[in-house]
């Protein structure tokens, strides 16, 4: 026990001498943060792997300069360096900055932390590299004669406790959904403002939810769904059902009575939307019959979901109706 306090006093001081000896250096106008102030996960992100992309070897004394400050080069100084600290904090003092958090809730620019046991450590958390979230992905400063890189946990938390900066805003889109968000306008777009964090989808993708729709990414583009398309494809069982989304919603074409509407891919699916007729998913066999007959500008916009019939199927479309059963195919009858 006096052991530990001694230990805790000295980095106390350490610390203190630190904040007087380290010159901070602020980040350039690319980082939207201020030091100890809000930041986003994605600019926790870039900070955190400028130490890994520069291997940048493990030490307790000193500091590491680069364009987003100088840091001491250890566990808990890189991570106050991707949180964008005032200083190097040491490790029990990072739990003053931060709270618990369910390890379910885990997300890219959270940490790892524990000081107990013999082990007095703080990693960045990146993802789970396994479905079951038993490995943690980190990036990490963690022994002398390492650098800074990114690893994974294999022997899983061992202890550690999740935590989030208190200072993090987790509604900030960041990576790919960030790209997307601002190439439709940011806060002036369709979306609106985000009304929560990046999360996992059901499928291995990620999703952020916005004030009048959602932006989805996998495994390389992100599409935003939003509207009656989205209320639909949510009511419909999502990306479990449907897939992710292939392209953004468009413009569909003039049906024969002159409706217009709106339409949008899925991997699994088209879903068509018009004020008169409302928003279904075509798919299957279905599709295959409605695509080769000219879709909706020869046979009008669906008027309900594909149904059950005696032996297969059937979808209503505003000039005809589409059969299917697995012995005679798809064949297709006026309304």
């Amino acid at each position: 026990m006096r052991s530990l306090i001694l230990r805790r006093l000295l980095g106390a001081l350490t610390l203190t001498l630190a904040a007087i000896a380290f010159t901070f250096s602020a980040a350039p106008a690319a980082s939207a943060s201020e030091p100890d102030g809000s930041i986003g996960r994605g600019e926790v992100m870039d900070r955190g792997w400028s130490w890994v992309a520069e291997q940048v070897p493990y030490s307790q004394s000193g500091c590491y300069r680069n364009q987003f400050g100088c840091y001491r080069p250890d566990c808990s100084g890189f991570v106050s360096m991707a949180w964008h600290l005032g200083s190097s904090l040491t490790t029990w003092a990072l739990w003053n900055v931060t709270s618990e958090i369910p390890a379910e809730d885990l997300q890219p620019g959270d940490a790892l932390l524990r000081d107990s046991g013999g082990t007095d450590h703080v990693a960045l958390f990146v993802r789970w590299a396994d479905a079951a979230h038993t490995q943690p992905v980190v990036r990490e400063t963690y022994d002398f004669g390492h650098v800074a890189e990114e690893r994974v946990w294999g022997n899983g938390l061992r202890g550690f406790s999740p935590r989030r900066y208190n200072r993090l805003d987790d509604l900030m889109p960041y990576g790919s959904i960030r790209v997307k968000y601002d190439s439709m306008g940011g806060l002036g777009s369709v979306l609106g403002p985000p009304v929560r964090g990046e999360r996992d989808s059901q499928l291995g993708g990620r999703f952020q939810q916005f004030q009048n729709g959602i932006i989805i990414w996998h495994p390389d583009a992100a599409y935003a769904i939003h509207g009656e398309i989205l209320s639909k494809f949510w009511a419909t069982d999502a990306e479990r059902r449907w897939g992710f989304p292939t392209m953004d919603e468009a413009d569909a074409s003039s049906a024969p009575d002159g409706t217009r509407g709106r339409y949008q891919f899925f991997e699994r699916g088209l879903f068509l939307w018009s004020e008169r007729t409302g928003t279904h998913p075509v798919h299957g066999e279905i599709y295959k019959a409605f695509h080769d007959a000219g879709h909706e500008k020869a046979l009008g916009y669906p008027l309900t979901d594909e149904m059950d019939e005696a032996g297969g199927k059937a979808q209503k479309f505003q000039k005809v109706t589409i059969h299917w059963n697995p012995a005679k195919g798809t064949w297709i009858t006026d309304n």
